[in-house]
C-alpha cells in the first residue's frame, strides 16, 4: 500500500482586517482635508471667496428748467458738481436740498429752458461737470431717456473708476435753431477742418457774443428736415462731422437732451459732449467708450 504524500505547503499572506482598513482611510483624509481651530474640516460650500471687484454707479439727472439731482454720489463727487457749477454757470446756485433720496441744487437763472448765451452757458456748465467728474473717476456710461412727460430731460448714469483715467481736453457742438451749427471751446486747427470738410452746405459764418463759441449758418433746414431726401441728407452730415472729429482725436462722449423747449410741437436737439487724451497726436489711434 502507497503513502500518501503532505499536502503542499503555501506560505499565508495575511489580510489586513476591516478595522485596520478604516483606521488608514480615516488618516488619509485628515491629511487631505483641512481643519478649523476646533479640529472639523472646513467646509468650502458655506463660505464662497469673498469679491475683489465691485463697481460703483450714480445718476445725475435735469429736471424742470433749474435742477440737478444727484442719486447715489459721495459727498466727494458731489462737492465737485458744485464746483464745476459754480466756476461755469455765471449765476450760481440758488438753493439746495435733500429730496427722494437725492441732492438736489436749484440753479438761478433758467439753464434747462434759457435762450442766446444762456444756452450755451448751459452747455458749458454740462461740459465742466463732465470734465471734474471724470477727472475724480466717475465716468459716464449711459445718457438715457426714461420718462414720458412733455419737456423731460435725460438721465446720466455714471460709474467710479479708480484710478481716474487720464485727463481729456473737451469741447461741446450744438445743434442750434433749425439750420445753426455751434461749436464750443475747440482748437482752431479743428474749427479750420469743420469748415473745409462741410463748407458745400455752409451758407455763412455768424459772429457769436459769446466768446469761444463758433456758429455757421447751415443751407435749408436741416434740424428740420421734412422730405425723406433732407433728412437723410442732415444724417451724411452727421457721418461727415464725425469723421472729422475723430481725424482730430475727438470722441464723442455725451450726447444729451439737456433742454426743455416751451413749445412742445418743436423736437429738442442732443448736445454732443466730445474729449480726447490732451497727450493725443495727429496719427493716434482714438477710443471709444
Amino acid at each position: 500500500m502507497e503513502k500518501q504524500q503532505p499536502p503542499t505547503y503555501t506560505p499565508r499572506v495575511d489580510r489586513p482586517d476591516r478595522a485596520d482598513e478604516s483606521l488608514r482611510s480615516n488618516q488619509a483624509e485628515k491629511q487631505t482635508s483641512p481643519e478649523t481651530a476646533d479640529g472639523q474640516p472646513q467646509n468650502h460650500a458655506s463660505t464662497p471667496p469673498a469679491p475683489t471687484f465691485q463697481s460703483k454707479f450714480a445718476s445725475l439727472s435735469l429736471h424742470q428748467h433749474d435742477r440737478i439731482r444727484l442719486l447715489q454720489f459721495p459727498d466727494s463727487a458731489a462737492n465737485t458738481v458744485r464746483q464745476a457749477i459754480q466756476k461755469s454757470w455765471p449765476q450760481g446756485i440758488q438753493d439746495q436740498r435733500h429730496i427722494h433720496n437725492s441732492l438736489e441744487l436749484k440753479l438761478k437763472g433758467l439753464p434747462w429752458l434759457g435762450p442766446g448765451s444762456d444756452a450755451m452757458h448751459a452747455r458749458r456748465l454740462m461740459r465742466t461737470i463732465f470734465e471734474d467728474l471724470f477727472d475724480a473717476g466717475w465716468v459716464l456710461s449711459l445718457s438715457t431717456d426714461v420718462s414720458k412727460r412733455n419737456r423731460d430731460k435725460d438721465t446720466l448714469i455714471f460709474r467710479q473708476q479708480i484710478p481716474p483715467a487720464k485727463p481729456r481736453d473737451w469741447i461741446c457742438v450744438a445743434f442750434s435753431k433749425k439750420d445753426r451749427l455751434r461749436v464750443m471751446d475747440a482748437p482752431e486747427e479743428l474749427l479750420d477742418a469743420i469748415y473745409e470738410g462741410i463748407r458745400d452746405v455752409i451758407q455763412e459764418k455768424v459772429s457769436h457774443q459769446m466768446k469761444g463759441v463758433w456758429e455757421v449758418k447751415l443751407r435749408g433746414w436741416p434740424w428740420a428736415a421734412i422730405s425723406g431726401d433732407d433728412v437723410m441728407k442732415a444724417r451724411g452730415l452727421l457721418l461727415r462731422l464725425f469723421a472729422i472729429l475723430e481725424s482730430h482725436g475727438f470722441t464723442v462722449y455725451a450726447s444729451i437732451d439737456q433742454k426743455a423747449d416751451l413749445d412742445s410741437e418743436k423736437g429738442e436737439t442732443d448736445t454732443w459732449h466730445c474729449c480726447r487724451p490732451k497727450d493725443w497726436e495727429i496719427g493716434a489711434p482714438v477710443y471709444h467708450w
